[in-house]
């Protein structure tokens, strides 16, 4: 194939694949509506589990967390059981930017999180340092957050080296019972 045919043909996949990415806008009538400084205040638990490429769940965890929302910034402290009983901890600090959206840290993140809300959707990104047989790599992560109740949240996360698809993260989150 000539060069400028070559050319071409790439730039029309990339046109196309760019194309596909789904907008948190899309889900802007969606309800309950997610209001993360709401739905994060107090105490909540999670079950996930983390898939490789072809599918396959490889780790399971539970997570105890506990929101507090001073009026610009909810600090969310997660504490992590992973099925093989080691445990992790990550606080996350999301400021509530002037036009609404979300800029985050936390000990584990690189750089900052951005996030932005649209109905009952929180669109998350962000690079995240991950333990991976005795050293660490940074994998970014694209988050999507979708309250499905005014207290149960689900979660679906994937994370990317190069581009490459490398794991998901599947998640519930929901409030827990007072008393």
């Amino acid at each position: 194939m000539r060069l400028p045919h070559l050319f071409a043909l790439c730039s029309l996949v990339l046109s196309v694949l760019s194309g596909c990415a789904v907008s948190v806008h899309e889900y802007k009538d969606e309800k309950p509506a997610l209001i993360v400084e709401e739905f994060f205040a107090g105490d909540l638990e999670a079950f996930g589990v983390v898939a490789e490429r072809s599918g396959k769940v490889v780790k399971r965890f539970s997570c105890d967390m506990r929101g507090t929302w001073d009026g610009s910034t909810l600090v969310l402290d997660e504490d992590f059981t992973w099925a093989d009983g080691s445990r992790q901890k990550r606080v996350w600090r999301l400021t509530k930017q002037p036009d609404g959206t979300f800029a985050g840290t936390a000990g584990d993140v690189v750089g900052t999180a951005f996030g932005e809300v649209s109905g009952n959707t929180l669109h998350l990104v962000y690079d995240l340092s991950v333990p991976v047989d005795g050293s660490t790599t940074v994998l970014h992560v694209d988050d999507w957050l979708y309250l499905v109740t005014d207290d149960v949240l689900m979660n679906h996360s994937e994370l990317t080296k190069f581009g490459l698809d490398a794991a998901e993260v599947f998640l519930t989150i929901q409030k827990k019972k007072k008393g």
